[in-house]
């Protein structure tokens, strides 16, 4: 199977629909796989490889995941820029690293989200084409630790076009494959569509953020487990006054506290679709602990391109003063710290939608307090639109059952900052 592109740098295993994943993901036949352009070859110019002098931890990165195009910001981002010099430093200035793309052209590409570049480096050039080989096989290859793609996941890559073939971080394992019929098609006339005369690198939000182990020397943490709840809310209606409680922390995911495991956010079971296309069983989940044991640091994620409905689950009844049984909502205080993306922290409603409650910029923080229904389980759902942060909510009162209608609602989105 060839992998098509639909449009400028967007490969089909993004697409949305969960047929044309489950066909684009199915393990390809030996033929689909080609030779890495990271091989050495001693038929072209000497060319020499990055050099990174920061002291790296053993650790990795979280493993990429697909995040597509969702809004438009051209102006590239603290981790594109840094690659881009990156590049530059050790190829020469001349080097010519486009990164923007308007708002209104063509479909979707990270080029809009300021996390891509193209490398304007050519097969048809000697030496452009030995810089491709030995940068490739730095970011693709063994890293100094033997790690394969090390230096990819510390960097953020999300996914590689180049000379007729392309490379996804976030399905490693099917290695370089070829790119729209592009080895059957070598006319000069398709270098670009090819990208025979460039390098596309898309990064993920972790990337794109410049906060990745490489540029900084921390890592930066794996996500939460998916948080969708297939609980009702406890009661259509809730009392007008609330019962203020000392501020519980229910979540802290820097800390790992709180998250409710026990749902898997993997593909589910593709024999059976018929409660829906998201991929996923809609199995009963199991009843989540009051008491939910601590769990590694991990960071809340953006839904993705899998099937997952994102999103982190955390228990509110039974918390501190907050009692187990006859609580229908509670009001929060939600709070992100250094989301990878510029972003909109929302509450789920239990089988709803999403409420925003807080905008935060890139690296930065946000704070909003809202009133949440909660499921019949106990629980209560976090989301954020793109990227991933770290988050903490804190119950600050609780609501019993009333006339008032139970919905979510939020105070005017929080700062960021």
């Amino acid at each position: 199977m060839t992998l098509r592109w639909l449009g400028h740098a967007r490969p089909i295993l993004a697409t949305s629909g969960a047929l044309a994943l489950a066909v684009a993901l199915a393990a390809p036949a030996s033929p689909t796989t080609v030779a890495e352009p990271g091989a050495t070859s001693t038929a072209y110019p000497l060319a020499k490889a990055p050099v990174i002098t920061r002291a790296l931890p053993a650790e990795y990165d979280a493993p990429a995941s697909y995040e597509a195009q969702r809004t438009c910001h051209p102006t590239p981002w603290p981790g594109t820029a840094s690659l881009v010099r990156l590049i530059k430093r050790t190829y020469g200035q001349g080097q010519a690293i486009g990164t923007s793309r308007g708002c209104g052209v063509g479909g979707t590409s990270e080029h809009k989200d300021g996390r891509a570049l193209d490398w304007m480096t050519s097969v048809r050039s000697r030496q452009g084409k030995a810089n491709a080989k030995a940068f490739l096989a730095w970011l693709v290859g063994p890293d100094k630790a033997g790690t394969p793609h090390g230096n990819a996941t510390r960097l953020g890559i999300m996914y590689i076009g180049w000379n007729n073939r392309f490379w996804a971080a976030y399905a490693p394992e099917r290695g370089w494959t070829e790119l729209d019929n592009c080895l059957s098609d070598p006319k000069s006339g398709n270098d670009t569509s090819c990208h025979r005369n460039h390098i596309h690198i898309s990064l993920t939000w972790d990337g794109a953020s410049g906060r990745t182990s490489l540029w900084d020397g921390t890592v930066l943490p794996g996500f939460c487990p998916s948080g969708r709840s297939s609980a009702d809310a406890v009661a259509g209606g809730r009392a007008a006054d609330m019962v203020a409680v000392p501020p519980t922390r229910v979540l802290a995911t820097r800390a790992g506290v709180g998250v409710v495991t026990g749902f898997d956010p993997g593909w589910g079971d593709w024999g059976d679709w018929g409660d829906g296309w998201d991929g996923q069983r809609e199995d009963p989940l199991p009843t989540p602990s009051a008491t939910p044991a601590p769990q590694d640091p991990c960071r809340l994620q953006a839904s993705g391109w899998r099937g997952d409905s994102g999103g982190v689950r955390t228990m509110v009844t039974g918390q501190g003063s907050v009692p187990a049984e006859g609580v229908v909502a509670v009001a929060v205080t939600v709070t992100a710290l250094g989301s990878t993306a510029p972003a909109t922290i929302g509450v789920r409603m239990p089988k709803g939608t999403d409420l925003p409650v807080v905008k935060v910029a890139m690296n930065g923080r946000g704070q909003g307090t809202a009133i949440v229904p909660v499921a019949s389980d106990g629980t209560i759902v976090l989301t954020t639109s793109a990227g991933a942060t770290d988050l903490t909510v804190d119950v600050t009162g609780y609501y019993l059952a009333g006339d008032q209608p139970n919905i979510a609602v939020a105070a005017p989105l929080g700062r960021t900052g």
